[in-house]
């Protein structure tokens, strides 16, 4: 997970701290952040919902860190006006 270390130090949050959220070791935190281990599918939710972001974005899956409620925003702007236009 190339991203979780970026974006935990963006947001200026320790190992320690995130791995109490996610309910894992620091050592855990380390492992996900070097690629030596993944985690689980509820780990990596709880990672997302504490860093204000998509598992999308730690995934590589999209290029912009949003909140997930931006990325709904984004999503109904965008069929509300290919709805207007067409």
């Amino acid at each position: 997970m190339e991203r979780l270390k970026t974006l935990r130090k963006k947001r200026k949050v320790t190992q320690i701290r995130l791995s109490i959220a996610a309910e894992v070791s620091q050592e855990t935190i380390s492992a996900y952040e070097s690629g030596k281990a993944s985690p689980s599918i509820e780990t990596l939710i709880k990672i997302a919902d504490f860093l204000n972001t998509s598992t999308d974005y730690l995934l590589g899956r999209i290029k912009e860190d949003k909140p997930l409620s931006q990325i709904a925003n984004d999503i109904v702007d965008e069929q509300l006006t290919t709805l207007i236009y067409n």
